[in-house]
């Protein structure tokens, strides 16, 4: 009888490990999964942001045209229904980008930087060395990435008197 309930306590030490063994495996499995989701999730995210910035990299020159058209509306035309209507197709496209998270870089008067700003130009004038004093064409961010950098003039240092 001794000798049964020996067996049967070896035999249930042995399961009992082994269930023990297979828990911490299905507790490794699980925590692979959770990673593996996680890790899922990321790239689609990742995959969605990428693709964004793409779309909206494409649509910059139609807001590029929209505002040069702008720029050069002759006066006479000025107050023209058709041209109110354009200039206000231009705003909502600009607010559309705007909602998807597209940033202007801001540019005229601010201090030169290479990461949002491309110089085209240097140029004597009133203000201090490194402003910028015109924007030539206008630079983006999205999700904290420039898409394009604001293409600018920037001042050399004061004008001589």
């Amino acid at each position: 009888m001794k000798e049964n309930k020996d067996k049967n306590i070896e035999q249930i030490n042995e399961l009992e490990s082994k269930i023990a063994e297979l828990t911490a495996g299905w507790q490794r499995t699980q925590a692979d999964f959770q990673n593996f989701r996680r890790q899922v999730e990321a790239d689609r995210q990742k995959l969605i942001k990428t693709a964004s910035a793409q779309v909206l990299e494409d649509i910059l020159p139609v807001l590029d045209n929209f505002q040069l058209a702008a720029k050069h509306v002759p006066a006479e035309l000025e107050n023209n229904n058709w041209v109110s209507g354009i200039k206000q197709i231009e705003k909502q496209l600009e607010n559309i980008l705007s909602n998807q998270g597209l940033t202007k870089i801001e540019t005229t008067g601010q201090e030169f930087n290479p990461e949002f700003h491309e110089a085209i130009e240097h140029v004597s004038s009133n203000q201090p060395e490194n402003i910028i004093t015109e924007e030539l064409s206008s630079g983006y961010t999205f999700d904290g990435i420039v898409l394009r950098p604001a293409k600018v003039k920037v001042s050399a240092g004061q004008k001589e008197s």
